[in-house]
């Protein structure tokens, strides 16, 4: 069967993605911001992502056996706004405009509950047949957490917890407080391991076995203006350490900054004043998802737990998931958050059209791939100098190792919010100082941020305490203490890491290179980050590559079968 799995719609949406199941196996899967250039694709349908998909496999929406939306619009609408307005025909031309998307028919479009499909992306894509499944997030249709049963290819939902008890808003609010934005809750995460937790009941949360409770909020309040409950939670929350924490809200204040000739917005407080904040709301997050999986694990039977949803993200939560006495094997999707319905729902009916969805294994790489002659004429129109080497992946090392930092887009482009070895700036982890170079050099962001390790798999337990595969970039865990003072430039605060492992069948070239590397510096290790510019996605083309690596003070750019690097620039 042919499914095309969407998410993205023109109101209070993002993470807009679309992905393409080909009896069952993923052929295709992007996000919307690859392609416009527009951080988190908020508010739109994922057209191009869709384009993209369909053109990977030759197809045409007239091929397709079904279209497949990460939410229940049409209960999301009836119950919050009033009703439905649309039919099945309408809501497909706004997912898949005609002008765009010529067909004869319409293919059947199915709406999956948000929770379901998020189940989906973790449970069918993890290899394994049976465990238990919790999903964690904002606000799905009605509900923040979902407990599941999964088996035989059958997921089967056990509980919830409703909105205004939800842990992915209550995260955001205390990362919107603090000044850090309530879009960056990878920012609160890593700003933690540099507080001390307080109390982590916070004056509000009471933690049970099977979970927790929210004195903050009844937990059947919603918002009657809007269709989840994100503001009246952020409400509650802002009023509630307004009461209890020592430092006012980090307020915004926006002025115009004539050295970048545009707005900014700074905030009146350093966030790193709010670190013991961070400290605290990790450990509450902690508690609370512990007891919920405890729960979880306990009511199935269950050894294996399959997590999604936004807070599935959180990377330090992940990794103490991994080593409770509760679990034996964890699988979290490196989509875990709303980028994974696209996939999850085009998982969901697919197994109701009889197929059978294979492993997504250990790669993110379903996006654009560019040929040599289409980097080669990106390169020409640049008027740069460039060579092809008869060992890239030697040269590129030898640059790492020399303590340069080089863009490297290979292959096809991952998806998700982690750069795994296709669109990554890499730097060495041995440097003590380049942790600060690209922090506040390359990236213009706060000091405080920790960057992650790729490492062969071959070596990574000797590198790591727990001797596990983490091909995502998805989990923390602790580094050696040898190791912890060999690569300063990758170890947090708190001797934590969040590596990628690699192997050869996972990522050839990326693989090569750091077997090469090794044989330079003695560790096949090296820095890992997205190959971005500050607020902007990865890159995804090779012209998004080169734009980069012109406004980025970056030495090198490996791009296809080329290397540019600074001397060879006219």
């Amino acid at each position: 069967m042919r499914v095309l799995g969407l998410n993205g719609w023109p109101r209070d949406f993002h993470d807009a993605s679309a992905a393409l199941l080909v009896d069952g196996r993923i052929t295709a899967f992007a996000e919307e911001e690859r392609f416009t250039r527009k951080k988190h694709g908020y508010d739109t349908a994922p057209a191009q992502a869709a384009a993209f998909c369909l053109a990977q496999a030759g197809l045409t929406v007239d091929d397709l056996d079904a279209v497949a939306f990460g939410w229940d619009l049409p209960r999301m609408y009836r119950e919050r706004l009033g009703g439905w307005p649309h039919s099945d025909s309408e809501a497909l031309d706004i997912l898949l405009p005609r002008h765009l998307f010529p067909r004869r028919t319409d293919p059947p479009l199915h709406f999956v509950q948000h929770h379901v499909a998020h189940a989906a992306s973790a449970y069918h894509f993890s290899g394994v047949d049976h465990g238990a499944v919790l999903i964690v997030d904002g606000e799905g249709e009605e509900e923040c957490v979902t407990l599941a049963r999964a088996e035989g290819g059958k997921i089967t939902v056990l509980d919830t917890v409703p909105g205004a008890w939800s842990l992915g808003f209550f995260y955001e609010s205390v990362s919107e407080y603090t000044g850090l934005g309530g879009e960056n809750p990878g920012k609160l995460m890593g700003l933690a391991a540099h507080g001390t937790a307080a109390d982590e009941t916070m004056s509000t949360f009471a933690f049970e076995p099977d979970g927790y409770r929210l004195g903050l909020l009844d937990p059947d309040a919603r918002d009657p203006e809007d269709w989840d409950e994100y503001y009246l939670t952020q409400r509650a929350w802002f009023a509630h350490l307004e009461r209890t924490y020592r430092l006012p809200p980090n307020e915004f204040v926006h002025r115009y900054d004539p050295a970048k000739g545009r707005v900014v917005r700074d905030t009146r407080r350093d966030p790193y004043e709010y670190r013991d904040l961070a400290a605290t709301a990790q450990a509450a997050l902690e508690r609370a998802v512990f007891g919920l999986a405890d729960s979880v694990l306990s009511r199935t039977g269950e050894r294996s737990l399959f997590v999604a949803g936004g807070v599935g993200l959180n990377a330090t939560l992940n990794g103490k998931l991994l080593t409770r006495s509760t679990v034996d094997h964890v699988f979290v999707p490196p989509v875990a958050s709303d980028i994974g319905v696209s996939l999850g729902a085009a998982a969901v009916v697919a197994v109701e059209l009889g197929d059978r969805i294979a492993p997504m294994g250990d790669t993110a790489a379903w996006g654009p791939e560019f040929s040599p002659d289409h980097v080669r004429a990106a390169l020409d129109r640049t008027g740069l100098s460039y060579r092809e080497p008869a060992n890239l992946e030697r040269e590129v090392a030898t640059l790492v190792a020399d303590g340069k930092v080089v863009g490297w887009a290979q292959g096809r482009a991952e998806v998700g919010p982690r750069a795994l070895g296709q669109r990554s700036l890499l730097g060495s982890a041995h440097s003590p100082t380049m942790r600060d170079h690209i922090n506040l050099r390359v990236k213009d962001r706060e000091w405080w941020r920790p960057f992650a390790p790729s490492m062969l798999r071959s070596v990574s337990d000797q590198v790591l305490e727990v001797d596990a595969d983490f091909p995502y970039m998805i989990m923390t865990t602790k580094v050696r203490a040898a190791y912890a003072e060999r690569l300063p430039s990758v170890v947090h605060e708190d001797w934590s890491t969040r590596p990628q492992t690699v192997t050869e069948a996972g990522n050839p070239r990326y693989h090569r290179m750091l077997t090469e590397l090794g044989d330079l510096v003695g560790d096949p290790v090296c820095l890992n980050t997205s190959f971005n510019d500050r607020g902007e996605p990865i890159v995804s083309s090779p012209a998004d590559a080169l734009l980069t690596f012109a406004r980025l003070p970056i030495d090198a750019l490996a791009v296809g079968p080329y290397l540019v690097t600074r001397d060879l620039r006219h």
